[in-house]
């Protein structure tokens, strides 16, 4: 391969390998941004010489640019595949936090540093789950929860940071207890209608 031309592969909703001269693209963001709009697709997987790079380094290497010589591999999946995917997840984590209810509550009660984890780990699992309901609303132009259920969430993760910072671990318990149930259905309820929504759409 010539030092004045990249080797690129893109796979997914379009199969293609050429070189190309490395000034083609100003960057790499550019390069990326490009084929999102031939595919409409999202950027699933990145390569680069061979080596996996993970997509939450993106905005370390998008204003990279090129030198000439390098092998860039690119997969672009659909919307809707890559939402359907992470819709799954989220009905795997609905599961694992109902199933450990209990013992997040107890791990609550005792203080334990495991149960800070466990609170901390709630809070960042609501906001990935209403992130990922968001994304489905907005693909889909369909809302899947109305501004009451949307606020009963935020209260209740208000509330257990609250309580956490004035260790009324009594009180956090009790909303695991009490008040989570009622959030984790909300979710439930939310990722059914998205599975169903994006199940019967066509594109």
């Amino acid at each position: 391969m010539s030092e004045n031309t990249i080797n690129l592969t893109i796979s997914g909703i379009i199969s293609e390998t050429k070189d190309i001269p490395k000034e083609e693209y100003d960057n790499f963001d550019t390069m990326v941004k490009n084929y999102i709009d031939e595919t409409q697709g999202v950027l699933t997987s990145i390569k680069i010489n061979g080596k996996e790079i993970p997509l939450n380094y993106y905005n370390e290497i998008k204003g990279a640019f090129f030198e000439g010589g390098e092998s860039v591999e690119l997969e672009f999946s659909s919307k809707k595949e890559v939402l359907k995917d992470l819709i799954k997840q989220g009905f795997e984590y609905i599961d694992k936090l109902q199933t450990n209810l209990e013992n997040i509550s107890k791990e609550v009660l005792m203080n334990t540093e495991e149960g800070h984890k466990m609170l901390n780990s709630i809070a960042e699992g609501f906001e990935a789950l209403l992130n990922i309901l968001s994304q489905v609303t907005e693909y889909t132009e369909n809302k899947l929860y109305n501004e009451e259920d949307l606020e009963k969430i935020k209260d209740v993760v208000t509330t257990i940071v609250k309580a956490q910072e004035d260790q009324d671990y009594l009180e956090v318990s009790d909303i695991i207890d009490f008040d989570l149930p009622e959030v984790i259905k909300i979710f439930e309820q939310g990722f059914k209608e998205a599975d169903r929504i994006l199940n019967g759409k066509t594109n």
